[in-house]
């Protein structure tokens, strides 16, 4: 195998690692996400919610590039054995973080009450620190990937995800119960305003714990660094004016790119949360609806959207590799298996969750009224759209990248953020529909960036879509799927009703439904001709899942 050939595969295995981690990461938050949403009420979600939002954005533009940008220059650097510039580069990068991130936290903490509600300040303030730590949790990402090494930024996602699980809960029910007991809760803020900034400090918690394990990693490979800076032969050691200059190169277009890609879940809450005040409604039924919205919608559909991001990040290095070698024939081949595989996992959901919606957040969210499960299952409903389109939108993004057209996917997005601002005032100001009109807009938003971003992917790759195998086999399957999953909840629900109680009888024929669902689904694709060989090995234990298919001969051997 050619030393080319050896990196390109290197590459591709390290972004599946990172793609898996993130995937692990999502499903314990949703996880976790299930009792802590239980513990605060419906308006203390929004609280949280909030502040998580502006804390993104925040957190987006002060150090969201630097793991990108820290590799790249490092990685110019290692190849030709430069390790005094590595060092030099690392430092450089510590002072930049400690100005930008110091600002920004400075920032965030002063100016909370202009950038959320008045309950959700506390929380954006627990916050601020976070935003400081952020940073060099981001430079020590960007020293190990300089390396081709994503493990431990995988790990530390893992890690952090974890402490965030357990501090947030724990957090949440002591601050809440202080603010009880101090009579916190009798002004103006409400005491489980308390609780939504336990659950913050979670967050803050875990970066503290992902920091401590890089810093220990990263001592462990200080010995080696010394021998090879000791061994340098460079011959001209870089300035730190020289590494600000050059982080400043890298990170701003990337700022710039991800801020258009993500500034809408800002403007939305903005937008939505300012809207309904001007028109009269109450600050704690916008915060419920807000906390509905972001906290229990949008955590069950960023799941399937989590797994198609998955697929694009692994569909980058092979379609920038075919292209460059000029095999359009082969990068539209593995455009199409990136397209089918997002398919198949996003369109199967959507209709799950149209069918089971309402079980399933009954499942999930149980404190909730009986009119607040009737609202996520119908934004789960409408939402269903966003997710596939979502989905699609990640693959076309992760190819233009590929090809190297990265302003592409920011023009796209930028016109959909623009197209859908002017959209979501008027469905909220005179449609009236209220927080639904978040779902309605997002999904117009997908819409155009879709739209756009095929038409581009078309012209470059001469790409041309398998319409029968990337969307009406999916389709089709998931249709009968979600016949066979409404058939048996209903049949299970009526049964055990009979023998237990409400909430477990419900429990147990959604997770019933959703088995045999997913088994009927597993068996319409590949007897439709959905399902190959060479897609079952491309999912995660693909090999078994083939073996098992030809074992049923469900696909050739």
């Amino acid at each position: 195998m050619s030393k080319k050939k050896k990196i390109s595969g290197n590459f591709a295995m390290q972004a599946t690692i990172l793609a898996v981690a993130s995937i692990i990461s999502k499903l314990i938050g949703m996880l976790y996400n299930i009792p802590f949403a239980n513990i605060l009420s419906k308006e203390a979600n929004g609280y949280y919610g909030g502040a998580q939002t502006v804390y993104a954005l925040i957190l987006l533009i002060a150090t969201f590039s630097i793991p990108a940008a820290v590799s790249k220059i490092m990685a110019e650097r290692i190849e030709k054995g430069e390790y005094r510039n590595v060092k030099r580069i690392f430092n450089g990068s510590m002072l930049y973080v400690l100005v930008v991130g110091g600002i920004a936290a400075i920032i965030t903490y002063v100016c909370a009450p202009l950038f959320v509600t008045e309950n959700s300040v506390l929380s954006l303030r627990v916050l601020a620190p976070t935003i400081f730590l952020s940073g060099f949790l981001s430079v020590y990402r960007g020293y190990f990937q300089a390396y081709g090494n994503m493990v431990p930024t995988s790990v530390s996602q893992i890690v952090e995800q974890i402490f965030n699980a357990i501090v947030s809960i724990v957090a949440a029910l002591v601050f809440m119960q202080w603010a009880r007991v101090m009579g916190y809760g009798k002004g103006t803020t409400r005491y489980d305003a308390y609780g939504a900034a336990g659950g913050t400090l979670g967050t803050g918690i875990a970066v503290l714990a992902g920091l401590i394990y890089m810093i220990l990693l990263f001592h462990g490979e200080k010995k080696e660094l010394k021998e090879k800076i000791r061994n340098d032969v460079t011959e001209k050691t870089l300035s730190y004016k020289e590494v600000i200059k050059l982080l400043l190169m890298i990170a701003t277009p990337i700022i710039f790119s991800s801020f258009i890609y993500n500034v809408n879940v800002f403007l939305d809450m903005t937008i939505f949360q300012k809207m309904l005040k001007y028109m009269g409604m109450g600050g704690d039924i916008i915060d419920g609806q807000y906390g509905i919205y972001s906290r229990m919608y949008l955590v069950l559909a960023n799941v399937p959207i989590a797994m198609a991001a998955a697929v694009a990040s692994a569909v980058i290095p092979s379609v920038s590799s075919a292209f460059s070698t000029g095999n359009k024939k082969e990068c539209n081949r593995k455009i199409s298996q990136s397209m089918q595989l997002t398919m198949v996992l996003t369109v199967p959901c959507a209709v799950g969750f149209a069918v089971l919606g309402k079980p399933i957040v009954h499942l999930v969210y149980y404190s909730l009224s009986a009119q607040d499960t009737d609202m996520v299952a119908a934004l789960l409903l409408i939402g269903g759209v966003s997710i596939v389109l979502y989905g699609i939108s990640s693959v076309l993004n992760g190819v233009l990248q590929g090809i190297g057209k990265v302003n592409i996917p920011v023009f796209s997005a930028a016109a959909a953020l623009v197209l859908h601002v002017i959209l979501l005032v008027p469905m909220i100001g005179i449609v009236k529909l209220g927080v639904y009109s978040l779902v309605f807009a997002t999904a117009f938003y997908a819409v155009i960036v879709v739209f756009v971003n095929y038409y581009f992917v078309k012209k470059y790759v001469s790409f041309k879509m398998e319409w029968r195998q990337i969307v009406w086999v999916p389709v089709v399957s998931a249709i009968i799927m979600g016949i066979v999953a409404f058939l048996v909840y209903e049949g299970l629900d009526l049964i055990l009703n009979m023998v237990a109680g409400a909430y477990i009888s419900n429990a147990v024929a959604v997770l019933g439904a959703i088995v045999i669902a997913a088994g009927s689904y597993f068996i319409v694709m590949i007897k439709v001709g959905g399902y190959t060989k060479e897609m079952l090995e491309a999912f995660p234990k693909g090999a078994l899942l083939a073996r098992i298919a030809a074992k049923l001969h469900l696909i050739k051997k």
